[in-house]
């Protein structure tokens, strides 16, 4: 009998335990399967959260401007006068065309624009003001228009012109000399063009090299005018000019332009020496010109603080040729450039100065 029970109840706990390995792996089977379809939905919802974050692509736009001329000549014109021409465009595209905005290359041309937006098929107007210069000549300035045209974002337009003084000076251009003071001193022609007759009334020149012995109250329709330079003057005032005021009624001013040439130039004109490193000894030659042709004769060649030294000197009629040496000194602290200058005195002459910057190596 008890062998009966106990064999009963083996059978009752395998049967048990098998019951229970089933639903174990059941439990399993169902938790894999929930975690494989939260893994699926992760995915999903990153690839549409990716998808979200990328940016759109930009379209060109397909807006087209198109000028009838981009360019406008007035031809001949008074000076000191505004002139104002149009500039007719379409806008030749599919999309909206917008003008963001206008610049003129100078404050004399000033463009104007009555709206920014065009439609397709659209036509507009730019206005341009030109103020033309006081001075005879060809002149010629650019407007140019900013849009969304992808093709020609910056159009260009440009207005020309030719001055034509009513009063005309002759030369218009002259060269003066600092050791003749005849050059350049020829007699200056002012004319009436249309036979107007006028005064010139006064005369002011750059630096006061320039002046004339004149009647403020002579009226002709020709004036000639002899110049009295001052070359003291001049030594200072290299490049300048002479304006004649007159009372015509077209033309209040003229000009003439004047140039000197330096009595003595230096070749270079400055000595630069970059990545220098203190003690590694550069050289260098300098030429020293007559531009008028006189014999040179050399007093004295010395830098301020030593620096830069001449080592050799050859001579020809009107030329000198400097061979120098530079020796970069000590860098100090974080300072960078270090200053020197060569002065070559000429005999009788002024003193030619010559300066000499030093830029060290960086981090040296």
């Amino acid at each position: 009998m008890n062998g009966r029970v106990f064999n009963i109840l083996a059978i009752v706990i395998v049967l048990g335990l098998f019951s229970v390995a089933s639903c174990q792996a059941k439990g399993r089977g169902l938790f894999e399967k929930k975690e494989k379809a939260k893994d699926v939905n992760s995915t999903a919802a990153a690839a549409t959260t990716s998808e979200a974050n990328q940016p759109e692509a930009v379209v060109p736009s397909k807006a087209r401007i198109l000028f009838d001329s981009n360019a406008h000549d007035f031809g001949k014109i008074p000076p000191d006068v505004v002139n104002e021409c149009k500039f007719n465009f379409k806008n030749v595209g599919e999309d909206i065309l917008k003008i963001d905005r206008l610049q003129g290359t100078c404050k004399c041309t000033v463009p104007d624009l009555s709206k920014k937006d065009y439609a397709p098929g659209e036509s507009g107007v730019i206005t341009v003001q030109f103020h033309s210069p006081k001075f005879n000549g060809p002149t010629s300035q650019h407007v140019f228009v900013f849009s969304n045209d992808a093709q020609t974002p910056k159009a260009e337009l440009e207005i020309k012109a030719f001055v034509e003084l009513a009063v005309q000076p002759s030369p218009e251009n002259t060269t003066l000399s600092l050791v003749d003071p005849n050059a350049g001193a020829d007699p200056i022609t002012i004319m009436s063009n249309d036979g107007e007759r006028f005064a010139v009334t006064n005369i002011e020149s750059t630096g006061k090299v320039v002046s004339f012995k004149f009647d403020p109250n002579n009226i002709s329709d020709k004036h000639v005018l002899k110049p009295i330079i001052n070359t003291t003057y001049l030594r200072n005032n290299l490049n300048g000019a002479i304006t004649f005021t007159t009372n015509h009624p077209k033309c209040k001013e003229v000009r003439v332009q004047w140039s000197c040439l330096k009595e003595f130039e230096a070749s270079p004109s400055v000595i630069i020496i970059r990545n220098a490193a203190a003690g590694d000894i550069q050289q260098r030659s300098i030429y020293l010109t007559s531009n008028y042709n006189q014999p040179i004769v050399i007093e004295s060649v010395a830098s301020d603080k030593g620096v830069v030294k001449v080592t050799n000197q050859v001579q020809t009629e009107n030329r000198f040729q400097f061979d120098v040496e530079i020796a970069p000194p000590a860098q100090h602290g974080q300072l960078r450039v270090f200053s020197d200058t060569l002065r070559i005195k000429i005999k009788g002459k002024d003193e030619l100065a010559i300066p000499c910057r030093i830029f060290y190596k960086i981090g040296k």
